[in-house]
């Protein structure tokens, strides 16, 4: 099996901003239920599960590897998760930061890279972060994205959908070396509220 790719492990963001105030009180911002599909993730493909106290969501893919030998559909797989939020009114947020780690392995001439886009349901902007990673490639790595550009949640609210749509792509080198072997698997995608998922509050 494949070495485990950890995506989307969500952390704590905790540098202090102007105007933020202090998270909801404990046990009022619950995962309400998930929704995922696409080529690296289509249906049956992965099993989640949703905490006993709704503040963490684990998803584990069996299907979500691109690798450079095989078809050219291999070479590229999006998963887009979607996630029903429930918070009080009288609250927002947005992401805060978003740590990747994973496995990749890559033989000379290979490039891959790591993509995903953010967004919230009926709230306009998307959050994109692009990650290449370069040969030689092989072994585990650790990626962190701080958002310059926030997004925050509507007000007046109390439930909103958090879209991941995450990529990964191999491609190989020109031929004669088109022959080079290269992957990357993704195996797990952790969400968890508060002291993990990275959100900033604000009061509305």
């Amino acid at each position: 099996m494949a070495a485990m790719v950890v995506l989307l492990f969500l952390g704590l963001f905790q540098l202090a901003v102007p105007g933020l105030a202090q998270s909801p009180p404990s046990g009022t911002v619950k995962i309400q239920g998930f929704t995922y599909g696409g080529t690296g993730c289509p249906p049956g493909s992965a099993a989640g599960a949703i905490s006993a106290d709704g503040k963490a969501l684990t998803l584990i893919f069996s299907n979500y590897t691109v690798l450079t030998l095989g078809n050219p559909a291999d070479r590229r797989k999006n998963c887009q998760v979607a996630v029903n939020l429930s918070y009080p009114v009288g609250f927002t947020f947005t992401l805060g930061a978003v740590t990747f780690r994973g496995y990749a392995s890559f033989e000379e001439g290979v490039t891959g890279a790591l993509a995903a886009a953010y967004y919230m349901s009926g709230v306009p902007g998307t959050v994109r972060v692009l990650h290449n990673l370069p040969p030689p490639a092989n072994g585990d790595f650790e990626i962190t994205d701080q958002f310059a550009l926030f997004l925050f949640a509507q007000c007046g609210e109390s439930t909103v959908m958090l879209n991941i749509n995450s990529e990964a792509r191999v491609v190989a080198p020109l031929p004669p070396n088109n022959n080079k072997k290269g992957l990357i698997t993704v195996d797990t995608q952790d969400l968890k509220l508060e002291q993990q998922f990275g959100l900033r509050w604000k009061s509305c």
